[in-house]
C-alpha cells in the first residue's frame, strides 16, 4: 500500500501544479518596442506606451499546456492497484459509477461478499491469535486455581466470530434460494414452511417468534383474510352505456375500418362508383 500511496500522492500534486501553472498566462515584454520606465503589470484595460522600432507585437501571451487530466489517469490507475493491494475496492466504500457486473443487485451483492472476505480474514485472524488463546488461559487458569468445583469441566475454548459471520450469510442465500425452489405448488407441500421462514428471520437478526406465525395461527390468519376479503369486495367497474349502432364504443379500439371483416386494420380497397358499398350508389345504372 505505501508504494501505492506514493504514486497517488505524486500524480495529484503535479496535476496540481501543472492546474496552478494552466490556469493563467505566461506573458512575455518585448522592452525594445516599448517606451522606457512603464509599469509593466497586466490589468483589465491596461495600455502601453509604444516607441519607433520594428513593427510587431511587443507583449505576448503563452499559454501553458494543461496535461491535468493524464495525471488524473494515471492517479486513477494507482487507485486501482491500491484496491487490488488492500483488498477492499472502491466501491465497498460508497464508490459510485460501478460498471459490468455491478450494475445489477445480484451483481453487486457478489462483489461485496467477496469484497468482504479480506475483513473476514482480519477477524478470523483477531479470533485465531487473540480471543482464542486469551480465552483458553483465562479457562486453564481458573480449572486450574479456582476453588468453586461447580465449574470444573473439560472444555473447548472456541473463538467463532468469523464463523458465525460468514454462517448467517452463506445461510440466508441459502435459505433463500430453497425458498424459490419451494414455490412450485408440486414441492410446497413437502416444505416446512414455518421452519424455513422462522430459519430466514433468525439469519436475518430478528427475533422469528415476534414476526413468524405457527401453523395454527397462520391457518387462523388465513381465514381471517379470507372473511374479510368475502366481507369487502373490491369494487366494480361501472357498465358502459351501449354505443349507437354504427359508432364503437368507449374503451374499444376499431379493429376493422374497411369493413372487410378482418381482425387488422389494412389499407383495403377503395370501392368504384357502382359497386355495393359505394356511398354514392343510389341503386342506377351507371352513366355511361
Amino acid at each position: 500500500m505505501d508504494d501505492t500511496q506514493t504514486l497517488m500522492n505524486g500524480f495529484m500534486r503535479m496535476a496540481v501544479d501543472n492546474a496552478a501553472l494552466s490556469g493563467n498566462m505566461l506573458i512575455e515584454v518585448d522592452e525594445t518596442n516599448l517606451t522606457p520606465g512603464q509599469d509593466l503589470s497586466v490589468y483589465p484595460g491596461k495600455i502601453f506606451r509604444r516607441q519607433g522600432g520594428a513593427p510587431g507585437q511587443a507583449i505576448f501571451g503563452t499559454k501553458f499546456p494543461n496535461v491535468s487530466n493524464e495525471n488524473m489517469q494515471m492517479f486513477d490507475k494507482a487507485r486501482v492497484l491500491a484496491d487490488e493491494s488492500t483488498g477492499f475496492p472502491s466501491f465497498a466504500h460508497g464508490q459510485t459509477g460501478v460498471q459490468g457486473v455491478g450494475r445489477t443487485a445480484s451483481g453487486i451483492s457478489m462483489l461485496m461478499s467477496a469484497a468482504n472476505g479480506s475483513i473476514r480474514n482480519v477477524v478470523k485472524n483477531v479470533d485465531d491469535y487473540l480471543l482464542a488463546p486469551l480465552g483458553k488461559a483465562f479457562f486453564n487458569f481458573n480449572m486450574q486455581f479456582d476453588y468453586d468445583t461447580e465449574i470444573k469441566g473439560d472444555l473447548e475454548v472456541k473463538a467463532r466470530g468469523t464463523e458465525s459471520l460468514m454462517a448467517n450469510e452463506v445461510r440466508s442465500q441459502r435459505l433463500m434460494q430453497f425458498l424459490g425452489v419451494v414455490q412450485n405448488p408440486v414441492l410446497a407441500p413437502f416444505a416446512k414452511m414455518d421452519y424455513i421462514i422462522r430459519e430466514i428471520a433468525k439469519s436475518m437478526d430478528l427475533d422469528p417468534d415476534k414476526l413468524v406465525n405457527s401453523m395454527g395461527d397462520a391457518a387462523i390468519q388465513s381465514e381471517i383474510l379470507k372473511k374479510f376479503k368475502e366481507e369487502n369486495p373490491p369494487p366494480e367497474a361501472p357498465p358502459q352505456a351501449a354505443a349507437p349502432p354504427g359508432e364503437v364504443p368507449a374503451g374499444v379500439q376499431a379493429q376493422d375500418t374497411q369493413g372487410s371483416g378482418g381482425g387488422q386494420i389494412g389499407t383495403g380497397s377503395v370501392p368504384t362508383p357502382g359497386e355495393q358499398g359505394f356511398s354514392a350508389n343510389t341503386g342506377q345504372p351507371p352513366i355511361q
